[in-house]
């Protein structure tokens, strides 16, 4: 994240306006997952890798029961884990990397969830995106969250150019106020969910559809 991107003084007018439009458009904006703790938050984030974050709620109000603490995790016997989130999707994968989490958070950080960057990235299955999740949502620090709404408005929106998360990421640290960051990634979430979808966007009932390059375009040429 070394490299510098400036951005014009009316780029951020402008980004500043979206923010303010979409924060009166949606006024209780908040993480979607019902985490009760860091740790927790953690193994859902996970979880919602290609999947919605009501399914992963549903499946851990059983999986918290059974499963509380990072010991638990990584003990937890060959294919109960699997079995109970086998519903999220890619569940091999993702209960590979929570019993691998959870040993590393106890061999190394006491069990606790680290709150530094590069000691989440050390994580498996953890990255930037679930850092800044955790880092935005527990530990206080405004942070752009690269979902796939956010990635997918702020290109229709002119943000950035770029497909890659880490460039978008770049891009809106540049563009958006500090103290607007982990808000406008909420915004983004439920703007997508509601108005700016993917294949239907509904730009006529869009409070940014005046400001958005993608609203504007003919259709034969829309994204």
């Amino acid at each position: 994240m070394a490299k510098i991107i400036r951005k014009s003084r009316q780029a951020k007018e402008r980004a500043a306006t979206i923010f303010l439009r979409l924060q009166e458009a949606y006024p209780n904006v908040r993480c979607t997952l019902d985490y009760k703790d860091s740790f927790q938050l953690l193994i859902m984030t996970i979880l919602a890798a290609q999947c919605t974050d009501a399914r992963v709620n549903i499946v851990c109000r059983d999986l918290f029961q059974i499963y509380k603490t990072p010991k638990n995790f990584a003990n937890a016997a060959p294919g109960t884990l699997e079995k109970a989130i086998h519903s999220c999707g890619f569940f091999n994968q993702k209960a590979r990397s929570i019993r691998q989490s959870s040993t590393l958070l106890l061999k190394e950080y006491d069990g606790m969830v680290p709150e530094n960057m590069e000691d989440l990235l050390r994580l498996p299955g953890v990255g930037r995106k679930i850092a800044n999740v955790v880092r935005a949502e527990c530990f206080g620090k405004s942070s752009v969250i690269v979902d796939t709404h956010c990635k997918r408005l702020s290109n229709r929106l002119g943000f950035t150019k770029h497909t890659d998360p880490t460039h978008i990421e770049q891009d809106l640290l540049a563009l958006w106020k500090k103290e607007h960051c982990t808000l406008f990634s909420h915004f983004m979430v439920f703007h997508g969910r509601a108005v700016c979808q993917a294949r239907s966007p509904q730009c006529t009932s869009c409070v940014v559809a005046d400001l958005c390059s993608r609203a504007n375009f003919p259709k034969k040429v829309r994204k």
